[in-house]
Parts: structure tokens; sequence; C-alpha cells
């Protein structure tokens, strides 16, 4: 054999390797895994029981024996890490491994063990559940989501799931995807309100880690927040304890920790006998609540390690949310529930990660992971890179630079070095050109947002009573909101809000007479008044009065928070008309005012159908990923 034709052929296959290696793959198959299976619908739907979530019926039956059950499993992976996701069991990422080590950066429990905790009832641990609605954990949790797998331009896979929340019609879509250089995978989430009224609002991304007593939480900031709104210190307790030490958790029940009061955008954990860690990082501005669930250290909470699991012990919870905290009302302080409103569509993005022998974790992004610690008059400073890192890492004490390398890392090295400085020091350290920096003056990213309540405030009987309503209205206690409200307008009978927050709730229980009598109060008061004019404009629309529906939804579109959603009502209606032509206009105008308007984009494709507009067609097809719309 001719020495250089086989050198240049083993010059090939490396380069083909090392073209192959760099590539993310995306599997589908069907794999048997040890499941201990639910049963026994009740066809009734939850009106007694779970008042908020018909028409959804509950669970009954939990086996106590395991079965190998078939399941269809999507695989994630490039050179760094590799994930599974379960399209029939919510669409969650069944867990998460750093390849090198072998080690999860997400808890991946090797049995599915459904157990009676979701609002429908079977629900089981591990990895990341996305959950969308009302509150955790959601009614699709345990059961088949549309999904979509793909391969992009650019080389990185996509596995996409969603679904709609009956109650709320609310549309979620969580896009999962992996590139094929980077030691992350990303959720990309849109959630859509198709309902004309304004919905409750909750989203948490629910992860979880394997609970050890050497794991210790990084979670930015100075306070944590209870379920109910009320503020305590973190991660140091009022009895002195350090919360962010798991080990250190061994009191009471289970815990939620709601951790704020720092404008940050990172958090996680790290096992210091394993030199391993977890993370999470997505904008502050988009992902600002951090939520820590732990089961109780003691026997209460090892039960449920044997409910839920076989052999692959205790996990903890690290969350993400859309707002502070996961709110049930019981206190007086800031928090309160949040609605979403009418045709809109929220999007938002964050990251998950491993990272390794650097100890801990005072930063992140998306180039990587930061650590600092001080000991024996030394700055230890460490970095994991996540993707190439071609940057300067950078060190100033007391103002002057006193180390500059240009680092060199791949994605998953590490890199570290000390320094000497004093207890005095002022220390700044950063990789230039990306968001990782670290400062060790305390207050530099404290915000000013108060989170404990104004005791000295007084706040009036009717406006306690309209928050109250307000607060059961968004947390589907439709009986007491009516009830709050009722009270309210009776006291008194001119406040506007109160009247039109009832007038929604009268059109949401479909007394369209009684919702129309509440809204055209307030616009004997004000003509103008945007709200009104919108409750009048869709009751007048389910009264299949169109004129007036017309009419009021064109002065409830003079105000910018109504007016992509009253031109959509608008052009529904001229739509049922058939009346393609005007159909096309509000629905254009409706886009023009929020390009995520679904509604808006469904009238003009119908319009575009029915007149056999084939570039229409193309144009206004639904924001979406492939084959999975919202």
């Amino acid at each position: 054999m001719n020495k250089v034709w086989l050198v240049g052929i083993l010059l090939s296959l490396s380069v083909y390797t090392a073209l192959a290696q760099s590539e993310a793959s995306i599997v589908e198959e069907t794999m048997s895994i040890d499941t201990y299976p639910f049963h026994t619908p009740n066809p009734i739907p939850i009106v007694v029981d779970n008042p908020k979530i018909p028409p959804y019926f509950k669970f009954e039956g939990y086996s106590h024996t395991t079965v190998k059950k078939d399941w269809n499993v999507v695989t994630l992976e490039n050179d760094y890490i590799k994930l599974w996701v379960l399209p029939e069991i919510g669409g969650k990422v069944w867990g998460a491994i750093e390849k090198k080590t072998g080690e999860e950066f997400l808890y991946k429990n090797e049995v599915i063990k459904f157990r009676n905790i979701a609002m429908r009832g079977p629900w089981t641990s591990g990895g990341i559940e996305f959950n969308f609605g009302i509150i955790g954990h959601h009614p699709s949790t345990a059961t088949p989501v549309d999904y979509h797998t793909q391969t992009n331009a650019d080389g990185s896979v996509s596995c996409i799931v969603g679904n709609t929340d009956l109650p709320s019609n609310t549309k979620w879509i969580v896009e999962i995807r992996l590139e094929k250089d980077k030691a992350y995978f990303e959720t990309n989430a849109s959630w859509y309100n198709a309902s004309p009224l304004t919905e409750s609002y909750y989203n948490w991304m629910t992860a979880a880690a394997v609970a050890t007593n050497d794991l210790e939480f990084f979670i930015p900031g100075n306070k944590y927040v209870e379920h109910n709104g009320d503020a305590h210190p973190w991660p140091i307790d009022e009895e002195g304890r350090n919360l962010a030490m798991y080990k250190n958790n061994t009191f009471g029940p289970a815990k939620s920790y709601h951790v704020v009061g720092e404008y940050n955008d990172f958090f996680g954990g790290y096992y210091h006998d394993k030199n391993f860690g977890y993370g999470q990082w997505s904008p502050y501005e988009e992902m600002p609540g951090q939520k820590l669930w732990l089961w109780a250290l003691s026997r209460s909470g090892g039960i449920w390690e044997d409910l839920l699991t076989d052999s692959d012990g205790q996990y903890i919870e690290f969350q993400a949310g859309r707002l502070f905290d996961q709110y049930s009302s019981g206190a007086v302080n800031p928090i309160s529930q949040v609605g979403f409103d009418p045709y809109v569509m929220d999007t938002w993005s964050e990251i998950w990660f491993p990272f390794k022998e650097i100890g801990g974790m005072e930063d992140a992004s998306k180039h990587g992971v930061l650590n600092v610690e001080y000991e024996d008059g030394l700055t230890y400073v460490g970095v994991n890179a996540l993707q190439n890192l071609h940057h300067e890492l950078q060190i100033k004490i007391n103002g002057d630079i006193t180390f500059s390398e240009k680092l060199n890392l791949k994605p998953m090295e590490v890199f570290s070095t000390k320094l000497p400085t004093s207890a005095t020091d002022a220390v700044e350290i950063s990789v230039l050109g990306t968001e990782l920096e670290y400062t060790n003056n305390a207050e530099a990213k404290r915000i000013k947002r108060p989170f404990y309540p104004d005791t000295n405030l007084k706040i009036s009987k009717s406006e306690a009573l309209y928050q109250a309503g307000l607060e059961a209205l968004e947390y589907r206690e439709y009986a007491l909101a009516h009830d709050q409200l009722s009270e309210l307008v009776t006291l008194d009978p001119s406040h506007r809000s109160g009247l039109l927050a009832l007038a929604e709730l009268e059109y949401r229980r479909t007394n369209y007479e009684r919702a129309l009598a509440l809204a055209n109060t307030v616009l004997k008061m004000d003509t103008y008044n945007s709200k009104a004019n919108y409750i009048a404009g869709i009751t007048y629309r389910a009264l299949g009065d169109f004129l007036n529906a017309l009419e009021s939804l064109g002065w409830a579109a003079r105000d910018i928070k109504y007016r992509s959603v009253a031109y959509a009502q608008m052009g529904e209606i001229h739509l049922k008309d058939k009346n393609y032509k005007s159909a096309k206009m509000y629905g254009s105008k409706a886009l023009t005012y929020n390009l995520n308007n679904i509604n808006a984009r469904e009238i003009l494709l119908f319009s575009a159908k029915s007149q056999g507009d084939e570039i229409a067609l193309k144009e206004y097809a639904p924001v979406s990923y492939t084959h999975l719309t919202l």
C-alpha cells in the first residue's frame, strides 16, 4: 500500500471525525423504561375539587408495581452535553449530563414513577417541567403534548414541544435547542393568550438536581419571599443559619425560597465533593424569578424519595420564573397576582448548563461561569468556558489592572489563577467582551425595590375590596371575586375599576346583559373609557349586536393597550360576515400594533384562503416553529 496514499486517507478520516464530533445530533427512538403507571380517570371535571381547571378531569389510580413501558424519547447530543426529552410526559426534559464526567446537571430519574401531586394528579420527578397557566404542576404534565424535531440550518438541533391550557385558552411552545459547539442548551418559550379576556399568569420552568450534603446553592440576593409574599433574610436567616448550604436546612417542613434583591441573571448549585455544578441563565428582565424548593430533610421528606424513585435518591428543584414568586394570598405585602392581557404573546429564552473544577459560581453567562474565592490573603479566580472563549481576563485591585491574560478555552475547559490581596482591597474582575464580571462591593447590584409592606399606609375599604376582588379574579377564584367586587360596587357605586372588573367577571360567567349594564354604568360617567368600551364591545359581539360591537371596539382601539386586540375583534366580526376586505383591513391594523397577535394572523390567513391569495397565505403564516404553531 502506498504510504502517501495511506497518510492521506488517515488525514481525511481525522478531518471527517473532527467534523462529525463538532455536530449536534437529535435522535427519536422508543425506550423501554421501568414505569409505575397511573390509571382510573374520573370523567367528571374537577368542579368541586379544583374549580380552577375544568374542563380537565382527574386520574385517581396509581400503581405500586413497576412495568416495562415503551416511551418515545428524543435525545439531543453534542460533544459536551447530552439531554433527553419525553414528549409523552408533558414534553419535559427528562435529564441532562456533562459527557466527559458523566455527571448529571439535571436530575435524571431512571424510573418513571407517577404519584398524585399535579393538578390532575399524576406527576413524576426529574429534568425540567414547563409550567404555564395557573399554578404548578400544569394539567398536561403527565400526558402527551404536540412536538416536532428538526435540524437547523446552523447545525443546531431542536425538539419543540407545546400545548394549550384549556381553562384559559392560552397556548405555549418551548423550543429545546442544542447548538453544536456550546456546553449548554436553550429553552426558548412562547406563550400566547388567545382569549379575549385577561387570564391568569403563571410560568415557572421547574428544574431538578441531585440533593447531597455537599451541595451549596449560588442564588444572588439578600432576601427570599414566601408564597404569600412575606420577605426574610437570605442566605443567613433570622436564626443565623446559612440556608445556601443544603445540609443546613434540617429544620421544619419542605422549603420554598424565592430569592430576590439583586440585579443578576444566573443561579445554580455546586457539589464540593464532586467539584461539579449546575446552573441557569436568562436576562433578568425575562426571568427574574429564582426559586429553590427542598423536600424536608427529615422522614416526612424522605417518604417522597421512596414514592418518586427507586434508586436515584433525593432531589432539589431550582425553578426559573417570569414573576418574583409563585404567589398565593394570605399576607399584606407588595407581591400580588398578575394578569395576562388578551391576544398578547410573551417570549423569553434561557440556558441550562454544567460547570466544574472552579469551586462555585459568582457570575455566569452564555460565555461561561466565573468564580471568585478568598483564602489566606489570596484571591482565587476560576473560569469554566461554555463556548469557545478567546477573550481577555482582567483583574483590577483598587482600580489598578494587576492581572491580564488572553483566555484560549474550548467549551468545558477551565482556567484559574491566584493573586495576593488584603481584606480591604476593592476587587473587580471581568472577561472583556462578555457579560462575565465580579466585584466584591456587595451593594453594587442591589435593587431598591421594596419587598416589605408600608405598615403606616392606610388603605380604604373600597380599595381593599377592589384589590382582593382583582386578586381572586386573576387566580380563577371566581366566586370569591364576585363576592368581593359586588360588595365593592354596593359600597361605592361609582368605583369605575371595580365596576369594570365585575363586568369582565359577568362576561366570563356568560351573564352578558349584566356585564353590559356594568360597562354602561362607567360609560355614563366617561364615554371614552377604553376598558369600558372594550368590555361593551366584546359583550355586544357575544349578544350578536355586531354594529354596536364595532362602534364600541373602535373607541377602545384609541387606547394603545386595547388597540391590537380591539382591531382583531373587529376583524373577526367582519370575517364571520364574510366581508373579507374589511376583515383583512382590521387584521392588518391589529398586526401593525402587535406582530405576535396570532388571532390577527388567522384573520388574514382565512381572508387570503377565501380569496385564493397564495402570496398572502405565505406572508401571514403564524409565528411558529415548523409543524407546531401557536
